[in-house]
């Protein structure tokens, strides 16, 4: 694909598409959590029982950071550790019912904060978006493709 966009043109777009997604977070899970753990919740609710070295690498994080994270999150009764019965030597993280609540709550807030500020924008705007968005959905497919388990599960429940 020829070169389309100009240096400027790709940073009003990463910089439009950053404050979207940090707007939306803060406006959905304030202070209680950071972003690195509802994005941890998330892959968990969706993936898990997860093994813990999975887990590192498709929230990019190092095991020991990533171990912290999990701690936290299981202290506040979200996910819980288990050893793989298959190996015990791999520890396999796992929502709780309260993560998978917690989780369910944080999606459909994002998804109804997210709703009311592209009510506030002119009907064009969001036509325009929506005409935008399987370029977008690409896009985030370059980056980075899917986990393998994730879109499977999606596949599952777009039938």
């Amino acid at each position: 694909m020829p070169d389309v966009f100009d240096h400027d043109d790709l940073a009003r777009l990463r910089i439009a598409l950053a404050r979207i997604g940090r707007t939306v977070d803060r406006q959905v899970r304030g202070d209680a959590m950071t972003r690195t753990q509802v994005s941890v919740l998330g892959t968990v609710s969706r993936l898990g029982p997860i093994a813990m070295g999975e887990l590192a690498e498709i929230e990019g994080v190092n095991p020991t950071m990533l171990s912290r994270i999990v701690g936290k999150l299981e202290n506040g009764g979200l996910l819980a550790r288990e050893t793989d019965p298959g190996d015990r030597r791999v520890v396999r993280v796992a929502a709780t019912e309260h993560g998978l609540r917690t989780q369910e709550h944080l999606r459909s807030e994002r998804t109804r904060v997210l709703g009311e500020h592209l009510r506030r924008m002119p009907e064009s705007h969001g036509r325009d978006l929506l005409d935008a968005l399987p370029a977008i959905e690409a896009l985030a497919d370059v980056l980075g493709p899917r986990p393998v388990r994730d879109t499977a599960l999606a596949d599952e429940q777009a039938r």
